[in-house]
């Protein structure tokens, strides 16, 4: 039998190392994403204890939120926003309506492009609001389970490109 380069025994002890055995993300990803849909539903009825137990508890993460203004980044803050932001919805009943534009896993990174549509009742209103989003995640597979890294969401509107000057 011959004898592997040392080179080849070091990169496949990192790549051993890199994504264990045990771990299947791909599989798992799956998964994961009807914790995220529940969880998503949770926090639009003003509960976000679901999608906090899913958000990555280490740096980096960010958002640039569904309620605008500049983004955040770093755990604290991050966490912060979405307290501040579950606490726009009160419960209602809503559930979230996730179209899955792409779904991509890639070793440890993965990523959804979305619009995420439901009737929700933000605080001290009383009629329900139609929500639609475009959301696009990152997520990350942290100590066997996959996190939110990242949240993008904004306001889907109608395409509205600029009258060409003639």
């Amino acid at each position: 039998m011959k004898r592997l380069p040392v080179i080849l025994l070091i990169a496949l002890g990192i790549l051993a190392c890199a994504q264990p055995a045990s771990a299947d993300p791909p599989h798992t990803f799956e998964r994961f994403l009807t914790r995220y849909e529940a969880a998503n539903t949770a926090f639009v009825n003003g509960d976000p204890s679901r999608w906090l137990a899913i958000t990555a508890g280490r740096d980096p993460v960010s958002i640039f939120g569904g309620f605008g203004g500049r983004g955040e980044a770093g755990t604290a803050e991050v966490h912060q926003r979405y307290l501040l932001a579950a606490g726009a919805f009160q419960p209602s009943g809503a559930t979230v309506d996730f179209d899955y534009l792409v779904k991509d896993v890639r070793g440890r990174i993965a990523y959804t492009v979305a619009i995420e549509t439901a009737d929700v009742l933000y605080t001290g209103s009383t009629t329900p609001h139609r929500q639609v989003l475009r959301v696009t995640m990152i997520f990350r597979f942290d100590n066997g389970a996959w996190k939110i890294a990242h949240r993008h969401a904004d306001t889907m509107i109608d395409l509205q490109l600029p009258e060409r000057s003639r």
